[in-house]
């Protein structure tokens, strides 16, 4: 009798706790309730200051900024300088030889900006523009679009997830390419892929060492032919150590070709070629790698990518509306996070590329506590993500 009785008081006194764990209609603590979120994007693409720009110093009309693969170096330490080298008179109808630019081709007063060297095979036809819209011309006057050679100066060097070791470095090009280091003063040759020919994969004479404190000057001279398509792509490759070659051409795929073996020649996509190389250990050398030669910077760098007020827009029952803008044409998507149970969830990707930025989810669970971020990735494969912010439906 004397238990009942206490058991009955309790019941009386604390009704909330007697009943907390049996009650069904409390489903904060129930796993599984993100996968009825289901999630829609809208966007678009602003113009003037929430997008970012580059500033060239008030040398616009002399900078032209990766003309062949139109892309961009995340930060101004990062990236290469070309020279752009011109046929002329001199050199003879014959050109069999990045070298003959080299030593007697016209350098045109410009300064050419790249990201990187990884331009797949495609075709040459939209030319060289500065930065004030001015197309660079041949000596007969025609858009410059083939007759032309470039050399990259740059400094080669281990990104932040690249391992120390001994790295093989490979070039595919159309047409020819040498590839020169930078060793105690004196430069010597490590590729030698010249030449008139479609994409060629040309290999050094010995790996290279490179530690994380290496910062190996380069210079790569490049020439395109007669039109239409370019490739000018390098790879490296990590070795367990030291190797040298007397035939550089016999391993892997060195000194195979064809404008459709490597890339597409249609839509520049890797091939069995590339595939083959991947799967063997190969990899394309990344804009990280490359840093700007001493005393230079590069103008035609991005500003980091921003996301910037996010907020949730509209919120009604089991609907909210979330906005966010970037400064850069960028990627959507939500990482969603139950604040009872921890699971996450993220939603399926929008790859439009747009600056204002809005995602509405349904199927939210009223009741429930979520926290909500923002991710976003633009062109150049840069990701950023927001703070999180609360979300009760």
């Amino acid at each position: 009798m004397m238990k009942s009785t206490v058991f009955l008081l309790g019941m009386a006194l604390f009704p909330a706790l007697a009943f907390a764990k049996s009650t069904s209609s409390d489903i904060r603590y129930k796993k599984g309730t993100l996968k009825s979120i289901r999630c829609s994007y809208f966007g678009r693409t602003e113009t003037g200051p929430s997008v970012g720009s580059i500033n060239f110093n008030d040398d616009a009309e002399n900078t032209v900024c990766d003309p062949l693969s139109n892309t961009a170096a995340p930060s101004q330490e990062n990236g290469l300088l070309a020279k752009l080298i011109v046929r002329n008179e001199s050199m003879g109808s014959t050109v069999n030889s990045v070298l003959d630019y080299h030593n007697k081709g016209t350098v045109l007063d410009k300064k050419i900006y790249f990201a990187s060297v990884n331009v797949p095979t495609r075709t040459f036809t939209q030319g060289f523009a500065t930065q004030t819209g001015d197309l660079l011309l041949d000596a007969q006057g025609n858009k410059l679009i083939e007759n032309f050679s470039l050399e990259y100066t740059s400094t080669l060097q281990l990104g932040p997830n690249d391992a120390e070791g001994d790295y093989e470095v490979a070039s595919l090009s159309d047409d020819g390419v040498r590839l020169f280091i930078q060793e105690n003063g004196t430069w010597n040759e490590l590729i030698n892929n010249d030449g008139n020919h479609s994409t060629r994969m040309g290999c050094p004479y010995r790996t290279i060492h490179l530690t994380k404190a290496s910062k190996v000057p380069i210079k790569l001279l490049y020439y395109q032919g007669p039109r239409y398509y370019i490739t000018n792509v390098l790879v490296w490759k990590k070795h367990r150590q030291a190797k040298t070659w007397k035939e550089p051409s016999k391993h892997s795929l060195c000194g195979y070709l064809g404008n459709n073996f490597f890339y597409s020649a249609s839509n520049g996509k890797k091939s069995v070629g590339m595939s083959f190389l991947e799967l063997t250990g190969w990899k394309t050398i990344s804009s990280q790698n490359y840093k700007m030669p001493e005393q230079t910077s590069n103008p035609c760098s991005l500003d980091p990518l921003q996301i910037t007020n996010f907020a949730v827009s509209a919120m009604a029952d089991s609907t909210a509306t979330l906005s966010w803008k970037t400064n850069y044409p960028a990627s959507s998507r939500l990482r969603i996070v139950n604040q009872f149970t921890f699971e996450e969830v993220y939603t399926d990707l929008d790859s439009s590329l747009v600056t204002s930025h809005s995602a509405k989810l349904t199927g939210l669970t009223p009741g429930m506590l979520y926290q909500v971020q923002a991710i976003s990735k633009d062109a150049q494969d840069r990701e950023v993500r927001s703070q999180l912010i609360d979300l009760a439906p």
